[in-house]
């Protein structure tokens, strides 16, 4: 009897099995149906990406070769050494104040000027430092130099933009003489003269 029982229990469980995987199956089947689409929908819906515009485009590439080109001339103006230690230096602007500033009458005694000045130079670390010393040391004789070639104007000669920069020129060969001397080995590392400060009192 328990024999005969146990071959109906057979058929029953391979049934049983049997009922399971179809579902399985069929679920799996659905499953990669719609996963593909929606993958599909996506795909098909999503909208292609716009092509820049021309001229954002051209402004873009006129940007690239604008910053390439200032890049090129700063590479070509900047000076630069390698150290004894094998360290890069670069050159840089430095400035040079006169603490006081310089109070002259003019050469036909019509009115006063006075001006604050200040000295660029430009040259690596080591020597722009030394160049900075040299016109502390020798502000006295600057200061003289200044003076006696301020002595000699008149108000005519600083009445405009253009004359007052041909004095500071006078005034930056004269500092170059008191520096650099008449024949320097080298090209001076003192760049420009500028008036920070100008007054004119006292003319008629």
């Amino acid at each position: 009897m328990a024999e005969l029982d146990a071959e109906h229990d057979i058929p029953k469980k391979r049934s049983l099995r049997a009922g399971l995987i179809l579902p399985l199956l069929i679920g799996a089947t659905i499953s990669v149906i719609v996963g593909l689409f929606v993958l599909g929908y996506v795909s098909l819906t999503t909208p292609p990406t716009q092509p820049d515009d021309i001229r954002s485009l051209l402004d873009q590439k006129q940007q690239d070769s604008d910053l390439a080109a200032a890049d090129e001339i700063t590479d070509n103006s900047t000076e630069m050494i390698v150290g004894e230690d094998g360290v890069f230096d670069f050159a840089a602007y430095r400035y040079f104040s006169f603490p006081l500033p310089f109070v002259v009458n003019f050469a036909d005694g019509n009115g006063m000027v006075t001006v604050e000045i200040a000295i660029a130079t430009y040259a690596t670390t080591l020597r722009g430092e030394q160049l900075i010393e040299k016109l502390t040391s020798f502000t006295p004789k600057m200061r003289s130099t200044i003076n006696y070639i301020m002595a000699e104007q008149v108000y005519e000669n600083l009445d405009t933009v253009a004359k007052r920069e041909a004095l500071e020129k006078k005034l930056l060969d004269g500092i170059r003489l008191v520096i650099d001397g008449a024949n320097p080995d080298e090209p001076s590392a003192i760049t420009d003269l500028h008036f920070t400060k100008i007054v004119i009192t006292g003319t008629r």
